[in-house]
C-alpha cells in the first residue's frame, strides 16, 4: 500500500546484528533473554534497525527493564494546547474539574468546571505564553487563592512534580521550570529542598470558590499509554454536599 512504511522483515540474526552495530553473540544473547546488561544506545540501534513504531520502542525498553528516554525524532508525539482530542476528553467530565498537562506540567486543555474552580486558566500564563501549573501555583495570586490550605496543597504538588521530574531530568524544559521558580519564589525553594516525593493521584485538596465556598476534592491522575507525556487529572467531590457545591459553582459562573 502506497505511503505505508514497512518494518524490516526477513532479516537473519547476522543481518540484524550487523545493521545495529553489535556482535552476533551479543544479539543472540539478547534474543534468547539471557541475563545481560543492555545499554540505551544498543536499544536505540535495534529500534532503528527493526523500524519499531513508538509503542513498540516503549515495549522494547520495558522488556529490557530500562527507563524510556524522551523521544526526539519526528515521530515522537508532542502534546499541544490545540489538540482537539484532548479537549473532547476533558469536556466529557461535565461538572467535575478536569485538565490535561504535559510532562512539564504545562496545561494543554481543561473543561469549564476546572476553569471555574481554579479562577480562569485563560487569563494567566507565563511570559512566553505557556500556562504552567506549578508556575501558577507560586506566582498567580488568583490561582493561589483558590486553595483553602495553600501551603499544604502546594507541598503536595511540589512533591508530585519532583516525582515526575525524576523521570524527565534529561528534558531541559523541566530543569528550566525548577530554575525559574527557584529565582522567583522562596516558598518554592523551601518546599523543593525538602526532597519530598509523592504520586499525583489520590491527593485531597480543600478548594475555595468565591460563590460556593469550600469544596473538598480528590485528584485522580490518568496516564495515557500511547501518550507518555500527557496526564489527565480529574477532581471528584469528596461528598454529596461537595457535589452540590460544584453544581452551584457552575450555575454561578453562568
Amino acid at each position: 500500500m502506497a505511503g505505508v512504511r514497512r518494518r524490516a522483515a526477513g532479516l537473519r540474526r547476522e543481518e540484524v546484528a550487523a545493521l545495529a552495530g553489535i556482535s552476533l553473540h551479543w544479539y543472540t544473547a539478547m534474543e534468547q533473554g539471557r541475563d545481560i546488561r543492555v545499554s540505551d544506545s544498543v536499544l536505540e540501534s535495534l529500534a532503528r534497525t527493526l523500524r519499531l513504531q513508538p509503542d513498540e520502542r516503549v515495549h522494547l525498553y520495558r522488556l529490557a527493564n530500562r527507563n524510556i528516554p524522551l523521544e526526539t525524532g519526528s515521530e515522537a508525539y508532542r502534546p499541544t494546547a490545540s489538540d482537539p482530542e484532548l479537549e473532547l476528553i476533558v469536556n466529557q467530565f461535565g461538572r467535575m474539574p478536569a485538565y490535561a498537562i504535559d510532562g512539564n506540567w504545562n496545561l494543554l486543555s481543561w473543561n469549564r468546571a476546572a476553569d471555574e474552580m481554579f479562577g480562569g486558566f485563560k487569563l494567566s500564563c507565563k511570559e512566553d505564553g505557556t500556562k504552567n501549573l506549578l508556575w501558577l501555583l507560586f506566582t498567580d495570586p488568583a490561582f493561589r487563592s483558590r486553595f483553602a490550605d495553600w501551603e499544604t496543597s502546594a507541598a503536595k504538588l511540589v512533591a508530585a512534580f519532583r516525582t515526575a521530574y525524576a523521570r524527565r531530568m534529561e528534558d531541559p524544559c523541566v530543569s528550566e521550570i525548577v530554575e525559574e521558580l527557584g529565582k522567583t519564589s522562596a516558598e518554592f525553594v523551601g518546599m523543593w529542598e525538602r526532597h519530598d516525593v509523592r504520586c499525583l493521584h489520590e491527593n485531597q485538596f480543600r478548594m475555595m470558590h468565591p460563590a460556593s465556598g469550600e469544596i473538598d476534592l480528590r485528584s485522580n491522575a490518568f496516564y495515557a499509554a500511547e501518550r507518555e507525556a500527557v496526564t489527565l487529572v480529574v477532581y471528584t467531590p469528596g461528598s454529596a454536599a461537595d457535589s452540590e457545591r460544584l453544581s452551584s459553582m457552575l450555575k454561578a459562573g453562568g
